[in-house]
């Protein structure tokens, strides 16, 4: 009689989590970022526009930019269009060496939710490379690590499109 039980319970262990209605997340588990491709002459400045698509309930989220110094020098962070976010949300320590640390989170603690195609903000350049140069404009999670979460206490995985200065 030993054995029937032992294999009920196995059963009862296994079915309470395979049979239980599970909780149905309607939140997508990726973020996505763009940086917008421009072309931009020598000695001019360039705003690079960070978009987003599938922002829904997020609650917080950090990364890094990194571009190519050879081709551009930051000048400053404009067009806040996400709640809350300013230039303190950027470390803007490393600046010159093409390393641009970002860091918000939702200080009502409710979550943003924004359409697909809203730009959070624009990272301006003054162009200082030459005809032909190219400048990547990454995502990336060093030296501050990607961090995103949602309402739900999940976290996010960032897909971060690269975008181009191209130099004519």
């Amino acid at each position: 009689m030993k054995y029937p039980i032992t294999l009920i319970a196995i059963v009862l262990f296994f079915a309470s989590f395979t049979l239980l209605p599970s909780q149905k997340n309607t939140l997508n588990n990726t973020l996505t970022l763009t940086a917008s491709t421009k072309t931009a002459n020598p000695g001019s400045e360039i705003c690079i526009d960070v978009t987003t698509r599938d922002f829904n309930q997020i609650l917080s989220m950090q990364y890094t930019m990194k571009w190519n110094t050879k081709a551009l020098r930051f000048k400053e962070l404009r067009k806040f269009g996400l709640a809350g976010l300013t230039a303190q949300n950027f470390g803007q320590n490393s600046a010159d060496k093409g390393i641009l640390a970002f860091s918000w989170y939702d200080q009502n603690l409710r979550s943003v939710t924004m359409p697909d195609g809203s730009s959070l903000y624009q990272v301006c350049f003054d162009v200082i490379g030459q005809s032909g140069d190219k400048s990547y404009i990454q995502f990336t999670g060093s030296p501050t690590a990607v961090e995103i979460s949602n309402a739900d206490g999940g976290l996010l995985e960032l897909n971060g499109v690269t975008g181009v200065v191209k130099i004519r």
